[in-house]
C-alpha cells in the first residue's frame, strides 16, 4: 500500500509491478543509440583549445537546429539537407539574367524566431514518445489494466521531473510543494493558484464584512514587467494589486519594494493576505530579475513570493527551495533567517525546446493548497463519492485541481521538453570547461561563456553592438541601461538580458508599422516574428514613452488615453492606431549560428531600406495587418496554405519526422545552409533596386488619401487623432522615392517626432507630463502651415487656371468648378491638383480641405471669393485688371453666382432629365395653394396634432428673416463621398427627372436625416428642378416619439406632414377572427407605408423616397436567401402596382457608416427607436450584419463586389422575372391527373402551329436598323418569349374564346419593359 506521499504525487500503484524504465533513462539511451560519430566528438570532454571549443559549441547548436521538425525529408539536390523554406509573394529577381527562365514564387528560408510565444516540436522526443509512449497510451485514473497503468506511470514520471527541475520536494516525508498541471499556459495555471488560495472567497467574506472590500482584500504586489497572465486574474480576482516601479537599471526596485511592505495599510500588522507575483524574466526585453532578493523581501515581511517563469523556463535555473546558506549576507540582523523560497512558480512549457502542445505547470506549496474549499473547477477525477443528493472532493491536493482527462501525452512531453534543456545545458558547460589554459595564453575573453545562460546574454550584447553599429534608427526597447556584469562573478546573470528583442525602426518623423516590419521580414528573408504588445501593455507602454508620473504614480498620459478611446470605436476600427513593436529571440537551441548573423543582416538591411517597400503594401486598418498587393486577400498565397481535410487515414503512412541521412560532414552542411542565406540576401538587394526603379507602385500610393488611412473615409476624425498617428503611410514615401532618397528626412532628428509613441533614438523614453499641451501645440502649428499653404495658393493662383488630372485624363479649370465637380461625383479621389504655390500635386480631397480650413477670418474668405472670380475668367487682361483690385474691394457676389449658373450646363445636365420646368419656389407655391405654408404644414389624421403645433408654434419662424435662418440651418454639407454615391445611383437608376414632387419618409433614424440634407444640397446644386416635402409617421408607442422632429423640419423650410396613427393598437384586431397579426413587424411596415402612398397621392408627389443603404440591402438580400429560398432585395427605383407612385432609394450605394458618421458630427436630431415588439427580425439583420462584418475583414471590398452583384436583383423586374422561372421550373414536378394526362398531348401537338402561325401573321417583319429604342425592346421581348415556349416550359390550353391555343401563366406577373409605361407578362422577359 502506498503513502498519502506517493499518492498526492502522483506515483502509480504499478510501477513497481511492471518495472518501466524512466523516461529519462530512455530518453539518454535513445540519444547514445542515435548519435553520429560527429556528435560523440562535441561529447569528448578531453582539453581542447578555443577555437575547437568554438567549434564544438557551434556544432551542438546545428544539431539541435536540425532536430527541429520541418517539411517532409525530399530528395532534393538543391536543398540536400532539407532546410526549411517557403514561397514568398514576391517573385524570384532575375540574378543570372536568363531570359527564358521562368521566375515566379520567390523561395526563401525559413528562420523561426518567435521561441519567446512559442517553441516548435523536435524529431527526437515525438519519435520517442510515437514508439514508446503512444503504443501503450490510454486514459489515466485507473491501475488495473496495463495502458491505463502505464499512462499513469509515465505522467506520475513527468510530475517527478518537473520536480527535478524546479527543485521542489513532492516526494518523500519532507515534501513541501505540489506539481500541478492544466490550462493553457501561465494563464490557466494562475486562475487555478488564485482558485485554491481562494481569493475570491476571501475577498467576498471582506467586503460581507466590512460593507466593502476596502481595507481587508488581499494585496498583491506586482512587478514593472508583467505579463497580462500574471497581471489580469489577480485584478479580476478582487485583490488590490499594488504595482512596484523599476529603478534605474531596469530591474525591480527593491527599496521601494520594502518601503510598499512597510506601510501601515499593506503590513503584516493589518491583517491582509499580502503576496508579490513578479516576472522572473520579461517576455519583453528578456531582462533577468533578482527572484531570491525580491522572495527574500517578501518573506522577511510575511508576505508570499509567486514568480512567473513563462519566459525564464526555457533559460534559466528554477529553484523553489534554494540552500539559504548561500544567501547569509543578505541578512539585516544578527540570526535572521534569511529565507530565499518561493512559494509558488508557474511557467508554460510551450515555451522551452521540444516542449509544444503542453499545459501549463504550477509548482506550490501544499500549505497554500486549501483541502476544504471546493474547486472551481469540478468533475471528472475531482470527487471522492457522488450520490443523488450530494457530494465528497478528493482530499488529494493534485487530484483535486486536475478535473478531467489530464493532457497525458503533453504531460509527457513536457518532462521529456524539461530533461533536454537540462541535458543541452550540462553538454555545453562540458565543452566550455575542456579548455586546456595550462599554456598560460589563452585570453579570458576569447573563451566561450562558461554556462549556456551567459552564453544566451552574450548574444543579446552581440547583436545589440552590431545593430546600434550599422542600424542606428533601430531603437532596441529596454537596452538603454548599460547594465555590464563580469560572467566569472555569478551565474544567475541578474539584470542582464536574454535574446529577446523588442525594437522600433525609425522612418522620418514617425515609425515603420510593427506589422509592415514584420511582414517584410517574412516575405523577403523568411524570419518570423511577431507584433503588438506581446501581451505586456502596462510595461509596453511605459517603454514607449505613453505614461507619465502624477503625484509618484505612474498613469497613462494624455495621448495614451486618445488612443484607447480611438481603438473602443466600434463604427471605425483604428487598430493601426495600436501602439507596439516587433519582437524576435535568437536562442541557443533551434536556431544555427549562421542564422542569428543572417537575421541580424536582415535587420540593418530592414532599417535602412524597409521604407522603399512601402507602397507594395497595403494595411487594414480595421485588424492592423500589412500585407504584400498580391497577398491581401490570401495571405497564404494560392497554393501555400496547407489544409488538415486533405488527411486521408487509409493513405499510405509515412514517417515525416527527421532528416535524411547523409554522408555530409559539418561543414557541408554549414556551408549550405550559409549558401542558402546569402542567397537571400543578394534577392533581396535585387528586389530593393527594382522596386527604386518602379514607377507603378509610387504611381499608386501617390492616389492614396485618407480615405485609406487609419479611420477609413471618416476624415474629421483622421485630422483629429492624426497627432498621435505614430506610424509612417505609404504615400508619405513617395516622394522621398521619387527624388531617389537613400533615406526618409528627419529620421535621426528626435525634435521633429511625431505621434502616440515618444522614444528617443537612444532608446529612452521622452517623459512629458504635460501631453495636452503638446497636442494642442501640433494642432496649432498644423493650423499655422494650412493658412500659410492657403496664403500661398492665393497668390500663386493669379497666373490662371489651375490644373488638375485623373488617370489619362487632365485640364484645366477654376477652384470653385474644380470643387463642384468633386462634390458632384465627376472627379474621383484618384484626382489631383496642381499646388503652384507648393509645386507639387495634392489629392484633390486635401487640396480642397486645405484651402477651406484656412478660411477662418472674414479676410481670408473674401481673397478667396476674390480670387475665385477671377479664376473664372479666361480673359488675361481681365485678370491682370482683377489682380490689381485692392483685397478690400471684393467682386459682388451676385455677379459671381452668374457665372457659376452659366457654367453648370455645360455638364452633363441630360441624365438629371429630360425636360426643363419653370421652378416653383416655395413662396410661390404659398400663394398657389393657401394650405402650403413655407414655414412647413403638419398633417394628421387626429385631433393630437393640434396640441403638438401649439407645442410647436413657438418654434415657427415667419417673415423674411427667419426664412434666411431656415436657409442658413439647411446648409449642412455632406461628406463628398456619400454625395458621389448618391449621384452614382441617382444616375444609374434614372431616380429624379425634371419637375418631380419627392416625399422623404423621414423616421427619424440617421439615413432618413442624412438623406434629407444630401436632397436638399442636390436641390441646391442640380440644374434640374424638383420639390421636396417631407412626411413621419408616428405609430403612437411609448417607445417611438418622433415629435422632435416637426420644429426641426419646419426649420428647413419643408412641407412637412406628420401622420399619427395608432398601429399597434389596430395590429390587436387586425388578425384572424378579430385576433392580433401573426407578425407585428409586417404589420406596422403595411401600415406605414400604405400612409406614405396616401400622402403621397393627397399632395400630388410622384416619388416617395426612402433611406435604405448598402448595408441593408446585402443584410436583406441573405436574410431573403437564407429564410425565403429566393434571390430577392431592396429595389432602388420601382412603380408600385397602383403605378401613380414610384419609390426611389438614393442611398443604395452609400455604406451605413457615412450616415453614422454625417448624423454624429452635425448633431442630427436622431429619434431613438425601440419597439418591444421588434425581437426576431432585427435580432436576425444584427446577425447577419455581424457576419457580414467578420467577412469584411478578411475581404475589405466585401461590400464593393456586393454591390454589383446585386444591380440586377435590384430592378424592378427582377424578382417577378426570377418568380416566374422559380414557378415554371416548380410547375413541370406538379402532379396531374390521368385525365390530364390523357388530354394534354393533343392540346399541345395542336397549338403549336395555330399559335405561330398566327403569330406570323400578326407579327409584322420589321426592319431592325431603322426600329426606334421602343420596337427593339418589344421585338426582343418577343423573341425572348418565342425561344422560352419553345422550351415547353408552359403548356398551351384552349381558350374560351377562341378555338386557338394560348399560354397560360399560372403567376400572372407583369413586368415593365425597361422600366417604362408598357406593360408585359413576365414569362415574355425570361430566356
Amino acid at each position: 500500500m502506498s503513502s498519502n506521499n506517493e499518492l498526492e504525487s502522483g506515483s502509480s500503484l504499478a510501477e513497481d509491478a511492471w518495472a518501466v524504465p524512466s523516461i529519462a533513462a530512455a530518453a539518454v539511451a535513445s540519444n547514445d543509440q542515435t548519435t553520429t560519430n560527429q556528435s560523440s566528438s562535441i561529447r569528448n570532454n578531453k582539453s581542447s583549445t578555443v577555437d575547437e571549443a568554438w567549434a564544438k559549441i557551434a556544432a551542438l547548436r546545428s544539431k539541435l537546429a536540425a532536430d527541429v521538425i520541418t517539411d517532409p525529408a525530399s530528395n532534393d539536390n538543391n536543398n540536400p539537407f532539407n532546410f526549411p523554406s517557403f514561397i514568398s509573394p514576391y517573385e524570384q529577381p532575375n540574378l543570372s539574367a536568363q531570359p527564358n527562365q521562368s521566375y515566379k514564387g520567390m523561395s526563401i528560408p525559413l528562420i523561426y524566431c518567435d521561441q519567446t510565444a512559442s517553441q516548435r516540436p523536435i524529431a527526437s522526443i515525438e519519435n520517442y514518445l510515437q514508439s514508446t509512449s503512444m503504443p501503450c497510451h490510454a486514459n489515466t485514473h485507473t491501475n488495473i489494466t496495463y495502458t491505463g497503468s502505464q499512462s499513469t506511470a509515465f505522467v506520475s514520471e513527468a510530475r517527478q521531473i518537473v520536480g527535478e527541475c524546479t527543485g521542489a520536494r513532492i516526494t518523500g516525508k519532507a515534501s513541501l510543494d505540489s506539481v500541478i498541471f492544466g490550462g493553457n499556459g501561465v494563464t490557466g495555471v494562475v486562475a487555478i493558484l488564485v482558485d485554491l488560495l481562494n481569493l475570491k472567497g476571501i475577498v467576498n467574506s471582506s467586503a460581507a464584512a466590512n460593507g466593502s472590500a476596502g481595507d481587508t482584500r488581499p494585496v498583491v504586489f506586482a512587478g514593472p514587467h508583467e505579463h497580462h497572465s500574471n497581471l489580469l486574474p489577480w485584478r479580476e480576482s478582487g485583490c488590490e494589486v499594488v504595482p512596484v516601479p523599476e529603478c534605474a537599471n531596469g530591474t525591480v526596485d527593491l527599496n521601494e519594494l520594502e518601503r510598499l511592505l512597510q506601510l501601515p495599510q499593506y503590513s503584516s500588522a493589518s491583517g491582509r493576505l499580502r503576496m508579490g507575483a513578479f516576472s522572473a524574466v520579461s517576455n519583453v526585453t528578456g531582462l533577468i530579475a533578482d527572484v531570491d532578493a525580491i522572495a527574500i523581501i517578501l518573506h522577511r515581511h510575511g508576505a508570499l513570493a509567486f514568480f512567473d517563469y513563462a519566459s525564464g523556463a526555457p533559460y534559466v535555473k528554477m529553484n523553489m527551495n534554494p540552500n539559504p546558506i548561500q544567501f547569509a549576507s543578505h541578512a539585516k540582523e544578527e540570526g535572521e533567517v534569511v529565507d530565499a523560497s518561493k512559494d509558488a512558480i508557474y511557467f508554460s512549457p510551450h515555451k522551452c525546446f521540444g516542449g509544444t502542445s503542453t499545459p501549463g505547470v504550477l509548482v506550490v506549496k501544499k500549505r497554500l493548497i486549501s483541502q476544504t474549499n471546493p474547486p472551481a473547477v469540478s468533475g471528472g477525477g475531482t470527487v471522492f463519492y457522488v450520490t443523488n443528493q450530494d457530494h465528497r472532493f478528493l482530499s488529494n491536493r493534485i487530484e483535486r485541481y486536475e478535473g478531467g482527462t489530464p493532457d497525458g501525452i503533453g504531460i509527457q512531453r513536457c518532462g521529456l521538453a524539461l530533461l533536454a534543456g537540462r541535458r543541452i545545458a550540462k553538454e555545453y558547460e562540458q565543452i566550455a570547461s575542456s579548455i586546456d589554459g595550462s599554456g598560460g595564453n589563452v585570453e579570458k575573453n576569447k573563451c566561450p561563456p562558461k554556462t549556456l545562460l551567459e552564453y544566451e546574454c552574450s548574444t543579446y550584447d552581440r547583436v545589440v553592438a552590431e545593430l546600434k553599429k550599422h542600424a542606428p534608427n533601430l531603437i532596441m526597447l529596454g537596452s538603454e541601461h548599460d547594465n555590464v556584469h563580469d560572467s566569472s562573478s555569478s551565474g544567475n546573470c541578474v539584470g542582464r538580458h536574454l535574446p529577446i528583442f523588442s525594437f522600433l525602426i525609425r522612418c522620418g518623423k514617425r515609425f515603420l508599422h510593427y506589422n509592415y516590419v514584420c511582414a517584410v521580414l517574412n516575405d523577403l528573408f523568411g524570419i518570423q516574428s511577431r507584433g503588438g504588445c506581446q501581451c505586456a501593455g502596462p510595461y509596453s507602454q511605459r517603454l514607449l514613452g505613453m505614461t507619465k508620473i502624477v503625484n509618484g504614480n505612474e498613469v497613462s498620459n494624455q495621448a495614451n488615453r486618445s488612443i484607447e478611446r480611438a481603438l473602443l470605436r466600434s463604427d471605425h476600427p483604428c487598430e493601426l492606431l495600436r501602439p507596439g513593436y516587433t519582437r524576435l529571440s535568437l536562442p541557443f537551441k533551434g536556431i544555427r549560428e549562421e542564422e542569428v548573423d543572417y537575421v541580424i543582416r536582415a535587420l540593418i538591411w530592414v532599417s535602412k531600406n524597409g521604407w522603399v517597400l512601402l507602397p507594395q503594401y497595403r494595411c487594414d486598418h480595421r485588424t492592423g495587418e500589412w500585407r504584400h498587393w498580391s497577398r491581401c486577400g490570401k495571405p497564404l498565397g494560392k497554393s501555400e496554405r496547407r489544409w488538415l481535410s486533405h488527411y486521408d487515414i487509409l493513405a499510405p503512412s509515412t514517417n515525416h519526422l527527421g532528416k535524411l541521412g547523409s554522408n555530409s560532414t559539418q561543414s557541408d552542411e554549414v556551408q549550405a545552409s550559409q549558401d542558402r542565406l546569402d542567397l537571400a540576401m543578394k534577392n533581396a538587394k535585387a528586389i530593393l533596386e527594382l522596386s527604386k526603379r518602379d514607377p507603378r507602385f509610387i504611381a499608386e500610393v501617390e492616389k492614396m488619401n485618407k480615405a485609406d488611412g487609419m479611420l477609413g473615409d471618416a476624415s474629421d476624425v483622421d485630422d483629429t487623432l492624426e497627432a498621435l498617428r505614430w506610424y509612417v503611410y505609404q504615400r508619405e514615401a513617395a516622394p522621398s522615392l521619387r527624388d531617389g532618397l537613400d533615406e526618409m528626412p528627419e529620421t535621426f532628428d528626435d525634435d521633429k517626432l511625431m505621434g502616440g509613441i515618444s522614444v528617443r533614438m537612444d532608446g529612452k523614453r521622452i517623459i512629458n507630463d504635460n501631453v495636452e499641451m503638446e497636442v494642442d501645440e501640433v494642432h496649432a502649428n498644423e493650423e499655422e502651415k494650412k493658412e500659410a499653404d492657403v496664403t500661398m495658393l492665393l497668390n500663386s493662383s493669379m497666373e490662371g487656371l489651375l490644373s488638375f488630372k485623373e488617370g489619362d485624363h487632365a485640364g484645366e479649370a477654376s477652384f470653385d468648378e474644380i470643387k463642384a465637380g468633386f462634390e458632384d461625383g465627376e472627379l474621383s479621389e484618384a484626382c489631383e491638383v496642381f499646388h503652384k504655390g507648393r509645386d507639387e500635386w495634392l489629392v484633390i480631397e486635401d487640396f480642397i480641405r486645405g484651402c477651406e480650413d484656412g478660411d477662418s477670418d472674414s479676410s481670408a474668405a473674401s481673397r478667396k471669393r476674390d480670387i475665385s472670380t477671377m479664376f473664372g475668367s479666361t480673359n488675361l487682361p481681365e485678370q491682370a485688371a482683377a489682380s490689381s483690385v485692392p483685397s478690400q474691394q471684393v467682386v459682388n457676389i451676385p455677379e459671381a453666382a452668374t457665372k457659376r449658373e452659366k457654367k453648370k450646363p455645360s455638364r452633363d445636365s441630360s441624365q438629371w432629365g429630360q425636360c426643363s420646368v419653370p421652378h416653383i419656389t416655395p413662396a410661390d407655391a404659398a400663394a398657389a395653394d393657401p394650405s402650403t405654408s413655407p414655414s412647413g404644414n403638419v398633417d394628421s389624421n387626429t385631433d393630437d396634432v393640434a396640441a403638438l403645433k401649439a407645442a410647436t408654434a413657438a418654434t415657427k419662424p415667419t417673415g423674411k428673416e427667419s426664412n434666411k435662418g431656415k436657409k442658413k440651418k439647411g446648409k449642412l454639407k455632406p461628406p463628398p463621398k456619400m454625395m458621389r454615391a448618391i449621384t452614382q445611383a441617382m444616375i444609374q437608376w434614372d431616380m429624379i427627372q425634371d419637375g418631380d414632387r419627392l416625399l422623404l419618409g423621414l423616421s427619424g433614424g440617421k439615413d432618413s436625416l442624412s438623406l434629407l440634407h444630401c436632397l436638399l444640397e442636390f436641390q441646391r446644386k442640380l440644374p434640374i428642378k424638383f420639390d421636396i416635402e417631407v412626411c413621419t409617421i408616428d405609430p403612437m408607442t411609448p417607445s417611438f416619439d418622433p415629435s422632435p422632429l416637426i420644429p426641426y423640419v419646419e426649420g428647413l423650410g419643408l412641407k412637412y406632414h406628420y401622420i399619427r396613427d395608432d398601429i399597434v393598437e389596430r395590429a390587436n384586431t387586425a388578425g384572424k377572427d378579430g385576433k392580433t397579426v401573426s407578425s407585428l413587424c409586417a404589420f406596422c411596415a403595411r401600415m406605414k407605408r400604405g400612409n406614405l402612398y396616401t400622402c403621397a397621392r393627397k399632395n400630388n408627389c410622384n416619388k416617395l423616397v426612402l433611406a435604405q443603404h448598402l448595408d441593408d440591402c446585402a443584410e436583406s438580400f441573405l436574410m431573403s436567401v437564407m429564410h425565403n429560398g429566393f434571390i430577392r432585395t431592396m429595389k432602388a427605383n420601382y412603380q408600385i402596382n397602383a403605378g401613380d407612385v414610384s419609390v426611389i432609394r438614393p442611398l443604395v450605394y452609400c455604406r451605413e457608416n457615412l450616415m453614422t458618421e454625417f448624423a454624429k458630427a452635425n448633431n442630427l436630431p436622431v429619434i431613438n427607436e425601440n419597439c418591444p415588439a421588434c425581437f426576431e427580425e432585427p435580432k436576425e439583420r444584427a446577425r447577419v450584419k455581424k457576419l457580414l462584418a467578420r467577412e469584411e475583414t478578411l475581404y475589405p471590398n466585401l461590400y464593393d463586389h456586393i454591390r454589383r452583384a446585386l444591380i440586377p436583383v435590384m430592378h424592378d423586374d427582377s424578382t417577378s422575372i426570377m418568380r416566374s422561372y422559380t414557378e415554371a421550373a416548380i410547375a413541370k414536378s406538379r402532379k396531374v391527373s390521368p385525365k390530364q394526362k390523357k388530354t394534354a398531348p393533343q392540346s399541345q401537338d395542336a397549338a403549336p402551329s395555330s399559335s405561330n402561325n398566327n403569330q406570323a401573321e400578326a407579327t409584322p417583319s420589321i426592319s431592325l436598323a431603322s426600329a426606334s429604342e421602343e420596337e427593339l425592346i418589344a421585338e426582343l421581348a418577343r423573341r425572348r418569349a418565342e425561344k422560352y415556349k419553345m422550351a415547353g416550359a408552359m403548356k398551351r390550353l384552349p381558350d374560351d374564346n377562341t378555338a386557338e391555343g394560348t399560354i397560360e401563366d399560372s403567376t400572372g406577373q407583369m413586368c415593365s419593359l425597361n422600366g417604362g409605361d408598357g406593360m408585359i407578362p413576365c414569362r415574355e422577359l425570361m430566356e
